[in-house]
C-alpha cells in the first residue's frame, strides 16, 4: 500500500507526523494522478476550500481529513456531508470542546479528490444550496485554481459532475457556466454552454478594475459587540523587509497581529481582528513610494470584517481602481474609540462599501448575467400583512427606496379592502395586493402572501416599523456570507411614540443565533417550504418559524441592526411585551427620533 500522505498549509520546512509519515508542504506530490489513500490536514475550513482549488485532477478511493481549528457556528448546529456517488463509508467527527474536526471517506471506485473534499464542506460549516430555481448551473474547472474562490456564492466549490449515460439529453451539457483559467472551444459540446475565465469574472460587468474580497472569509461574523469596551486602537505599520502588515497595540506587551501584504487575509487572520475595534492609519504618513502591492486590498478586507480604519494621511494617494472611493474617503476621517451607535455607524459604513464594491460574488453574478442573459442574484419577495390600510402607502414608499435591484412586494390586506395605490409614485416597484378575510389567522394571512409571491428569498415587514433604503441589501448580504437558514436584524433600536424617545438596547449581533426580529427576518423559499412556513396562529407567528429552524437542526444569523427601527405605539401589537420589558438592556437613549443609519 502506498505511504499515507498529509497536506496542510506550507510550513518553513517538512517534518514527520505522529505516524512517522511525512508532512508534505507541496501539494503536487500529494495529489498524484494515480489513485491512492490521501490524508489531508488543514488549519481550518478555509484551508479545506483552498485545498479543493489546488487538487487538480487527482483521484482517491480513501480520504481522511483533519481540521486543527474548527468552530461550530452554534452549540446545536449539526452539519451533514453532501451526497457522494459510490461512497462506501462516510464518517464525520466534530469536537466543539477541543475545537477540532475530522472525516474519513472510503469509496467503491476512485473519485476526484476535489469532489470528495467539496462534499465534506457542509459537514463542517453552513453551506446550503444556492437559493432559487432556474439559475445557470455553475461549475469550477480545476484549472481555475484558488483565484476562483473569492467569486463563489458559498463555501463549496462546485465541481463539473458527470451525467449518467441513461440520463444524457440532447445538447445537455454538464454545466451552464464553467469557471476556468482559459476557454477551450472543444469543451462547449459536452462540458458547458458558456466558459467564463476567472479574469473575466473578476472584472464583472460592467467592468470594474478593482480587487475582490471573498465574502465567505472577509466578513464581520463574530465582531466585537458595539456595547462592549474594546482594547485600545491598534496602529498599522508596514514591514517592507518581510512583506508584512503589523497591527500594533499601544501596550508593547501585547503581541501584534501580523499578516502578509501581498496575499489575501486567511480565515485565521480575520479571526485575529474580530476584537479589534479600530486601526489607526496615521503611521503611514511617512510611507515611501511605491506603495506595497496589495496594501489597499488588505484595507478592503479589514473593512469587510468590520474593522474601523481611520486617519489615513492625505499624502497616501489611492486610485479608484485600487480601492473603492467610498472606502478611501471614509478611512481618511479621524475616529476616537466609541461604543454604541457611533461605533456601529462607522463600522457598517465601511463593511457595506467593501462588500458592495469589492465583493467577488457580486462580480461573478454580474458577469454571468452579462454572458448568459440570466439573472444570478436572488430575487426577494417582501411580504406585508396588515389590518391598517392607512399605513400601507408609507411602507410601500420605504420599499420603493430600497437599493436592492430584484424586489417585489406582496401586501396582504387582512380583513380590509385593497387600497387604491394609483396616486402613489413608487418608481416601478412591483406590488401585488391580496385580500384575505379577517377570519383567517395572522399566520395564515402571511402564508397566503408567500403563496402569491415569486422571490427566491422571502422577507417579512411589519406595517408600523421603519426601514432604511439599505435594509433589504443588508439582509441579502448576511444571507450570502453567513449561509444561515434564516437571517435577520433585532429590535436593537426602538422608538417609543408616546414619549418620543429613541432607545438603543444591547443585542449580540453579527453572530449565529436562534432569535431574530420577526419584522426583519429573511429566509430562502426552499427553507421556508421545508420548515412549513408560518403556522396559522394569531400571534408569536414569527417565533413558530424560529422554533422549527432550531428543532430541525437549522441555524439563524443576526446581522447588524442599522436600517431597522421597531416603533412602539399605544395601539395593540402582535408582539405582546410591556414598555418596561422592552427598556431592559437599554444602552443608550435619546430625546426624539434618532435614526439608526449611517
Amino acid at each position: 500500500m502506498p505511504a499515507r500522505r498529509w497536506f496542510r498549509r506550507p510550513l518553513p520546512q517538512e517534518a514527520p507526523d505522529r505516524d512517522g509519515g511525512r508532512v508534505v508542504t507541496d501539494a503536487a506530490p500529494v495529489f498524484a494522478s494515480t489513485p491512492e489513500p490521501v490524508r489531508v490536514r488543514v488549519a481550518d475550513v478555509d484551508g479545506l476550500r483552498r485545498l479543493i482549488a489546488a487538487a487538480g485532477e487527482a483521484m482517491t478511493d480513501d480520504l481522511r481529513v483533519q481540521i486543527d481549528r474548527w468552530e461550530a457556528p452554534s452549540p446545536r448546529w449539526r452539519g451533514q456531508a453532501a451526497p457522494l456517488h459510490d461512497s462506501r463509508t462516510v464518517s464525520v467527527t466534530c469536537d466543539p470542546e477541543r475545537r477540532r474536526a475530522s472525516a474519513h471517506v472510503t469509496l467503491r471506485r476512485p473519485l476526484p479528490v476535489a469532489r470528495v473534499l467539496d462534499a465534506l464542506i457542509p459537514a463542517f460549516a453552513p453551506a446550503p444550496a444556492y437559493p432559487g430555481a432556474g439559475f445557470p448551473l455553475l461549475a469550477v474547472d480545476p484549472s481555475a485554481g484558488i483565484d476562483a474562490l473569492p467569486l463563489l456564492p458559498s463555501r463549496r466549490v462546485p465541481q463539473l459532475e458527470p451525467i449518467a449515460p441513461a440520463l444524457a439529453g440532447v445538447h445537455l451539457r454538464k454545466a451552464d457556466v464553467l469557471l476556468t483559467a482559459e476557454t477551450d472551444p472543444a469543451r462547449e459540446a459536452e462540458d458547458a454552454v458558456h466558459q467564463l475565465t476567472v479574469s473575466e469574472a473578476l472584472l464583472g460587468s460592467p467592468r470594474v478594475h478593482r480587487p475582490v474580497i471573498d465574502l465567505n472569509v472577509h466578513n464581520p461574523i463574530g465582531r466585537v459587540l458595539g456595547f462592549k469596551p474594546s482594547p485600545p486602537a491598534r496602529r498599522l505599520l508596514i514591514d517592507r523587509e518581510h512583506g508584512l502588515i503589523r497591527l500594533v497595540a499601544p501596550d508593547a506587551g501585547v503581541a501584534p497581529i501580523v499578516f502578509p501584504i501581498a496575499e489575501p487575509m486567511r480565515a485565521h487572520d480575520v479571526a485575529a481582528v474580530r476584537n479589534v475595534e479600530a486601526v489607526d492609519l496615521s503611521p503611514l504618513r511617512g510611507l515611501a513610494k511605491p506603495v506595497p502591492e496589495g496594501l489597499f486590498s488588505r484595507f478592503a478586507e479589514l473593512a469587510a470584517a468590520g474593522v474601523i480604519l481611520h486617519s489615513l494621511p492625505e499624502n497616501v494617494e489611492i486610485a479608484p481602481e485600487q480601492l473603492s472611493p467610498r472606502i478611501a474617503t471614509a478611512i481618511r476621517r479621524p475616529y476616537r474609540p466609541a461604543m454604541g451607535l457611533e461605533r456601529e455607524r462607522r463600522s457598517v459604513e465601511l463593511r457595506r462599501a467593501a462588500m458592495h464594491d469589492h465583493g467577488g460574488f457580486l462580480r461573478l453574478a454580474s458577469a454571468i448575467e452579462h454572458r448568459t442573459g440570466s439573472r444570478y442574484l436572488p430575487s426577494v419577495s417582501v411580504v406585508l400583512s396588515t389590518m391598517r390600510a392607512e399605513l400601507i402607502p408609507g411602507v410601500l414608499q420605504m420599499m420603493a427606496r430600497q437599493t436592492y435591484p430584484h424586489l417585489e412586494v406582496v401586501v396582504v390586506a387582512h380583513g380590509i379592502a385593497a387600497p387604491d395605490l394609483s396616486a402613489l409614485d413608487l418608481g416601478g416597484l412591483d406590488v401585488t395586493v391580496v385580500e384575505i378575510p379577517r377570519t383567517v389567522l395572522f399566520g395564515g394571512a402571511l402564508a397566503e402572501g408567500v403563496r402569491r409571491s415569486s422571490g427566491d428569498l422571502i422577507t417579512k415587514l411589519d406595517d408600523d416599523d421603519w426601514y432604511s433604503e439599505h435594509h433589504v441589501w443588508d439582509l441579502v448580504l448576511a444571507h450570502i456570507y453567513s449561509r444561515a437558514d434564516v437571517v435577520g436584524k433585532t429590535t436593537e433600536y426602538l422608538f417609543f411614540e408616546e414619549v418620543e424617545q429613541t432607545v438603543h438596547r444591547t443585542f449580540a449581533t453579527e453572530r449565529y443565533h436562534d432569535q431574530v426580529a420577526g419584522g426583519a427576518m429573511l429566509l430562502s423559499r426552499a427553507a421556508f417550504d421545508a420548515l412549513g412556513g408560518w403556522r396559522p396562529t394569531p400571534n408569536s407567528t414569527d417565533r413558530s418559524v424560529l422554533i422549527r429552524v432550531e428543532s430541525q437542526g437549522g441555524i439563524g444569523y443576526r446581522t447588524h441592526s442599522l436600517g431597522y427601527m421597531y416603533i412602539r405605539h399605544s395601539s395593540k401589537h402582535t408582539w405582546e411585551r410591556s414598555d418596561s420589558q422592552l427598556l431592559n438592556g437599554s444602552f443608550e437613549q435619546w430625546r426624539g427620533w434618532r435614526e439608526p443609519e449611517v
